[in-house]
């Protein structure tokens, strides 16, 4: 998925902080939402732990971030931050952030991703690390999800391989970075869909597709975009419990008996929902994995 606001223009931003005291959170984060942002960014000052990050974070020092477009916007609502921070003891801080840094310096986070026998997911920018072509899946994720760090992912990637979608058609829904679609091709399924509605995320899907030079149809869409009665063996459903619960029955239109689903992207608390959602509608759960709070399940058509 992509970010919202995503523009052809880069722009310059004002990242303004306030560090307060933890009790003051709340209010500096109302006061940016009430100045037109539509979002903050912030830090308690409490441990931030799976399933909100995957791997544990200590806490930092409380602050609340609101990123202003460089002009008229922030220049009416300085003197109203300023006053505020006053009154109540905030140190305030303004940087300039452009668009491009954005865009470009998480790459240095993306490490490779190592999977079951052999398959490893290469960053585009990196060499292969030693990886055969037929194993290999290079990736620029650019704003779309999905680079195979994340639990839910990891977990699908490694199912898949475990499966074996050779001679499958498989139909990858939420596709993002088509991350799962690649492997799946990469491990000659017969056919491949990949359903994506993000038209942002949909452009790094195709990038991907042609660098890794495989065969798969795309769907700048959602399920009910695709033909009627096109039948699949393996539909894979990276999302979250309150988009598979009601995607499913029309999802059954596109299944057979004996049709796998992998589904993941569900929160822990949430298993009990899906499988109640899937269960009485020919879905028969046969394997559930846990990690880092989230569950994959794999879902068999009755």
């Amino acid at each position: 998925m992509s970010w919202a606001g995503n523009s052809a223009s880069p722009l310059d931003y004002l990242a303004v902080t306030c560090f307060l005291p933890q009790d003051d959170a709340m209010l500096a984060a109302q006061m940016f939402l009430d100045l037109g942002l539509m979002g903050v960014e912030w830090e308690d000052g409490s441990p931030i732990e799976s399933p909100f990050a995957d791997i544990p974070l200590e806490p930092g020092e409380p602050f609340v971030r609101g990123y202003f477009p460089s002009g008229e916007q922030f220049n009416a609502a300085k003197a109203q931050i300023e006053e505020a921070a006053q009154e109540r003891g905030w140190t305030l801080t303004v940087q300039v952030v452009h668009s491009e840094d954005w865009a470009h310096n998480w790459k240095k986070y993306y490490q490779p991703i190592y999977l079951r026998q052999g398959y490893a997911v290469i960053p585009q920018w990196m060499d292969s690390c030693g990886v055969d072509e037929n194993h290999r899946i290079s990736l620029d994720p650019g704003m779309a999800f999905g680079t195979g760090a994340h639990p839910t992912t990891f977990m699908c990637m490694n199912e898949i391989i475990s499966l074996n979608p050779k001679g499958l058609r498989v139909l990858d829904l939420g596709a993002g970075s088509g991350i799962l679609s690649i492997l799946a091709a990469r491990m000659h399924a017969k056919d491949v869909w990949a359903v994506e509605p993000d038209s942002v995320a949909y452009q790094a899907l195709e990038a991907n597709i042609r660098q890794n030079q495989v065969k798969i149809s795309t769907v700048l869409g959602t399920l009910e975009d695709m033909v009627a009665g096109q039948l699949f063996d393996l539909a894979l459903l990276n999302l979250i419990a309150d988009i598979i619960i009601p995607l499913w029955p029309l999802l059954l239109t596109h299944l057979h008996s004996g049709s796998q689903v992998l589904l993941s992207g569900i929160l822990w608390e949430r298993r009990d929902e899906v499988i109640r959602a899937v269960e009485p509608l020919r879905g028969h759960v046969v394997k559930m994995v846990e990690r880092g709070g989230w569950v994959m399940m794999l879902v068999v058509v009755l």
